[in-house]
């Protein structure tokens, strides 16, 4: 029992004395925002049965998230020295799968990241652990509503994790207040027993062979947890399936058994488990995961990443693959699958290939074709028109040389009409000497050497590099002979 303070003593010398047990009823039957849950409310009809039989009650009808909450930590102080606990929810819960919350009267469209007008079932199992053996909860919900809420929410009550010594009685609401009224407060009542003959209830968690939380007046209670508990949370810390099997071989009568076979038919049944097992047992390399990888990403199915690591992003390409192609979605594969990946990524990469192949075949008719309405004509105007189009097509080299040779004939036509003389051609050549740019002899005649020095002159002198004596380029050359 909790220590008490001098005042409060003196207040209990006028009290009955205080409850070794304790019990938490809330329903929640009308909602602000939501649809109403029908008889919600009646699991508190056994409150008073409850208090007969010498439990500490705390009720709240149609509460609001903060009367939860102060609801709950009376609960959670006064289970502290209770032997006996015993809770009834009843309303419309809401699970992520593992986890689960009974939503409060003010709660609105409830997304999993925000859940504050909520009670924990989770939190509430955590408090019913303190007296294993003699803690009951009890759920009365509408057992057809199961819809989701979002990307990650749905109706209904999750798989619980259920703490060794907790029973766990759960039903529509109409019914599980059945339970306390005929059973739980009924001396020597057995729980189980009416749990097993009422076919409107469903256990889990702690299912002894007999549960009696209320004893004979004229019986002193004894313990009714089972001697195998200890070794039964063993088990269940190590979660493998030798280690259940263990369990059942060796205490193949206990109260846990059956919780037992559950689990490791679970484990060896499992898919997903099963279809890691056979992918670890392929031995895949990195270079083969990596080759798996690429082949995902040419199907266009996202591994994010070609790092020879099956990461989250992988499993998802992997998982999305198996859906469009019949499989069931482990995210683990195969050898057949692996294969079927492999040959449809072969194809995938021909289809890309005579893609490209058809896309390239067009490019180039259109090319030609446009050459042929252009370039092919021998003018100067098409070379240019057909270049602007296709300045890397199949003609580009071949218009360029066009446009030079082009060019060159109006520049060499250009210095003809400057009648240059053989003094003025050596005074050229001499003035290119002088700057640097190597015409050769210097002789008159102006042959390939001179031509290059001409074209290195206009280069940097900003002139049209024809290799030929333009009249700005002479005008040019010749300013710049006279004004050294």
């Amino acid at each position: 029992m909790r220590k008490l303070t001098l005042s409060a003593a003196l207040m209990a010398l006028a009290l009955p004395a205080a409850a070794d047990d304790a019990a938490l009823l809330m329903g929640v039957e009308r909602y602000q925002e939501l649809r109403r849950v029908s008889n919600a409310n009646d699991v508190l009809n056994s409150a008073d049965a409850l208090r007969d039989a010498g439990y500490a009650v705390s009720t709240l009808s149609n509460g609001s998230s903060g009367d939860m909450r102060r609801l709950m930590a009376r609960f959670a102080e006064e289970a502290e020295d209770a032997d006996r606990l015993v809770v009834g929810l009843a309303g419309r819960f809401v699970t992520d799968g593992s986890r689960t919350w009974l939503l409060a009267a003010n709660s609105e469209q409830p997304t999993l990241f925000d859940l504050r007008a909520t009670a924990s079932v989770d939190s509430i199992l955590s408090v019913l652990a303190r007296t294993p053996g003699q803690a009951v909860l009890i759920l009365g919900y509408d057992q057809d509503a199961t819809g989701a809420i979002g990307d990650y929410l749905r109706q209904g009550v999750g798989n619980l994790d259920i703490p060794q010594g907790v029973t766990v009685l759960y039903g529509e609401p109409s019914v599980t207040d059945g339970v306390v009224i005929e059973a739980l407060t009924q001396p020597g009542g057995d729980v189980m027993a009416f749990a097993r003959d009422a076919r409107w209830l469903q256990e889990a968690g702690y299912q002894p062979k007999s549960l009696i939380m209320q004893p004979d007046t004229d019986t002193p209670r004894a313990p009714t947890v089972d001697a195998t508990l200890p070794i039964w949370n063993d088990a269940q810390e190590a979660n493998t399936a030798d280690a259940y099997r263990d369990f059942l071989f060796d205490y193949p009568n206990s109260p846990y058994a059956a919780e037992a076979r559950r689990r490791l038919d679970e484990i060896e049944s499992d898919p997903v488990r099963l279809a890691e097992l056979t992918e670890r047992e392929l031995n895949l390399t990195r270079n083969e995961r990596r080759a798996i990888q690429r082949n995902l990403t040419l199907l266009d199915y996202n591994t994010r990443g070609v790092d020879g690591i099956f990461g989250p992003g992988s499993r998802s390409a992997i998982r999305n693959w198996q859906q469009t192609n019949g499989f069931t979605q482990t995210s683990y594969l195969t050898a057949e699958q692996i294969n079927r990946i492999d040959a449809q990524a072969s194809r995938r990469a021909a289809e890309i290939e005579a893609e490209e192949e058809r896309e390239r075949e067009e490019a180039e008719r259109l090319d030609r074709a446009y050459w042929e309405e252009t370039g092919a004509r021998g003018d100067e105007a098409g070379y240019r028109a057909y270049l602007n189009r296709y300045p890397e097509g199949l003609f580009a080299q071949e218009a360029t040389q066009k446009l030079g040779e082009l060019s060159n004939a109006d520049a060499e036509a250009e210095e003809r009409a400057l009648n240059i003389n053989p003094v003025l051609a050596r005074l050229i050549e001499s003035r290119l000497a002088q700057l640097g740019y190597e015409p050769g002899r210097v002789d008159g005649r102006f042959d390939r050497d001179t031509r290059r020095a001409i074209a290195r002159y206009q280069t940097r002198s900003n002139l049209p590099a024809t290799g030929y004596i333009s009249q700005p380029t002479l005008a040019r050359l010749l300013a710049d002979t006279f004004g050294r």
